[in-house]
């Protein structure tokens, strides 16, 4: 949600940077620590732009809550959350399909899960209160940090807790 040509870079160079090929790691990682590194220089206190390093967070940090941190690594957990992000935005008419999409199959490639693993065994319901204990709700509204293309974002406060619902619930119950 930062920077569409450093998504453009990692779905060129995934099968590099899977073989660990030094030149492609390090082009990733200076990428990678130059976005951050400008991001937290321009709002050290989270105010704004900074938000949008928690793409993925909301949900991934209630995947985490409901699976009692055992069944994801925080990374497996941020990726699934970017995927329900992403399928929010789409609802929403915010992102396309297509971009939808090219970020699954970048995060499949790069070896990421994007459906739950087995059953899920909790329900939308238990997500969706875990969501509300997140250290992300401002003023008692969930706060996503949503794509608007590949390469921006942007903090969504007033999405519908129904759409919300669905979209989860959608997730929690495909083959």
């Amino acid at each position: 949600v930062l920077d569409g040509a450093y998504f453009t870079l990692l779905e060129q160079r995934m099968p590099e940077l899977l073989r660990r090929d030094r030149e492609a790691m390090t082009a990733a990682i200076v990428g990678s620590c130059a976005l951050k590194a400008a991001v937290v220089a321009a709002d050290e206190r989270e105010a704004g732009r900074r938000a949008l390093l928690n793409y993925g967070h909301t949900f991934g940090h209630a995947l985490e809550a409901v699976t009692r941190f055992t069944r994801y690594t925080h990374g497996e957990a941020v990726a699934l959350g970017m995927e329900m992000a992403a399928r929010l935005a789409v609802q929403l008419g915010m992102l396309s399909a297509a971009d939808a999409e090219r970020q699954r199959a970048l995060l499949q490639a790069a070896g990421l899960p994007v459906r739950l693993r087995g059953a899920a065994g909790f329900g939308t319901s238990e997500l969706l209160a875990a969501m509300t204990h997140d250290k992300k709700v401002a003023r008692g509204q969930v706060r996503f940090v949503l794509p608007r293309c590949l390469g921006s974002g942007e903090v969504v406060e007033d999405v519908p807790m129904s759409l919300v619902a669905a979209v989860c619930e959608a997730f929690l119950t495909e083959d």
